[in-house]
């Protein structure tokens, strides 16, 4: 199989997992737009920067499942700290989680993205390639 028919094979699975989870996301009753929409951005992201990446398709599809219940409880803490701190702290602290709200779903999307790199190269590790020359 050639490695353009591979990375086909991946992405197709990928986007489909991916667009029924972001489907799934979004019809949950409990959860908000914004945690919705950094979830689909994840999903998409997540799929086209590790899916044409080798490791196995079940290890892939494992670490975006993985992601989005990581990105569920993540969002789902945030917003219960911004309800805690806009009751304590007024309505600023709103204009201030507006901004800077983007910027800390960052830091869970870059370090489970990370990890997931981690994971994958493990996987190729442990099929016996030597990744030094």
């Amino acid at each position: 199989m050639k490695a353009s028919e591979h990375t086909i094979n991946h992405l197709i699975p990928g986007f489909s997992v991916g667009t029924i989870a972001s489907y799934l996301i979004l019809s949950l009753p409990y959860i908000s737009s914004e945690s919705a929409c950094i979830l689909i951005i994840f999903n998409f992201l997540f799929i086209s920067l590790t899916f044409p990446l080798d490791g196995t398709l079940a290890r892939k599809l494992f670490m975006l499942l993985t992601g989005n219940f990581i990105g569920l409880v993540w969002n789902y803490l945030l917003s219960l700290f911004a309800y805690a701190a806009a009751y304590n702290f007024g309505r600023f602290f709103n204009t201030l989680y507006i901004i800077l709200s983007p910027f800390v779903n960052l830091i869970w999307i870059v370090s489970f993205w990370s990890i997931s790199l981690t994971v994958l190269a493990n996987s190729k590790k442990k099929a016996g390639l030597k990744l030094d020359n």
